[in-house]
């Protein structure tokens, strides 16, 4: 039911020793901890006893139930992009289809996915994941806002202050948009060896990327980058805890009416303990944190 992640930091840097002299010694630092509690999604689809018998048939079961996994891959998808959607909030109401439940989406240092105030578990400087070029946070996806990404990402460090830069290979947009459209020019012009938007001859100085492109994703401004050697591990970035996979449930019949019923449930919760060293975000609206 619970699922506590807890991390624990590396060490320091070692050190020259004289002869006779001591070897430092270091210990690990604490780091951030995260529960996941399991969260229980279903559907239940009902049929009259005429409808069973004289409109479903044999053949439709497979429909029925591809449609009843459908349901739930849905609502995975779309609690999955709400995480992109609402990277900048520490809480928001995910609206269902018969109920309200306000989500609480900080990580193990207790803030927003994006934050220019991430905490250090050894108490060392913040650190910012919000692309930022120096000067503009939230720059939009453009050629200025690829480097202004990768500048971000230039400037992270392990919980002992040790360079941690991510390798930022994917970007997220939602599907169709302008950002997706950029996106594929952004991507075909650096694959080309130039300078995106650039009548000039010079290669581009960030390095490609794949697109990631969500449907459920409502806000077509907002786009991220990250690196899925990191992010994709069980220890960074956003995390999928399932102990049950959608299970189709046995058909049951009420005797009183008849009714024949068959759904689906799953157990799974989102969330994560540290998104900050694999993943920059952008509100493209240039506003400061």
């Amino acid at each position: 039911y619970y699922d506590k992640d807890s991390s624990l930091s590396g060490l320091g840097e070692a050190d020259f020793v004289d002869e006779n002299g001591i070897i430092i010694s270091d210990v690990p630092v604490q780091g951030y901890k995260k529960i996941y509690t399991q969260n229980m999604v279903g559907v239940i689809l009902p049929f009259t006893f005429k409808m069973w018998k004289f409109g479903i048939k044999k053949r439709d079961l497979d429909n029925v139930a591809k449609e009843l996994k459908a349901s739930i891959a849905r609502k995975k998808e779309r609690l999955c992009a709400e995480r992109i959607d609402n990277a900048f909030a520490q809480t928001y109401t995910h609206y269902g289809q018969g109920m309200s439940r306000t989500i609480t989406t900080v990580g193990g240092d207790a803030l927003a996915a994006a934050s220019n105030a991430h905490t250090r578990e050894d108490g060392g400087s913040n650190m910012n994941n919000i692309v930022y070029d120096g000067t503009t946070y939230n720059l939009p996806l453009d050629y200025a806002g690829l480097k202004a990404a990768h500048r971000t990402a230039g400037l992270m460090v392990d919980p002992r202050g040790n360079p941690r830069i991510p390798d930022l290979n994917i970007l997220v947009v939602k599907k169709n948009s302008a950002n997706h459209f950029k996106a594929k020019e952004l991507k075909r012009a650096i694959e080309s060896g130039r300078i995106p938007e650039s009548f000039d001859n010079d290669g581009a100085g960030v390095p490609g990327f794949e697109i990631i492109a969500l449907e459920y994703m409502a806000n077509a401004n907002y786009w991220g980058m990250f690196d899925s050697s990191k992010a994709l591990s069980d220890q960074e970035g956003f995390q999928f805890v399932e102990s049950q996979a959608a299970m189709l449930d046995p058909i049951n019949v009420v005797y009183k009416t008849k009714e024949i019923q068959t759904g689906v449930t799953t157990l799974f919760d989102l969330g994560h303990n540290d998104v900050t060293r694999s993943w920059v975000f952008s509100k493209a609206d240039q506003t400061t944190p």
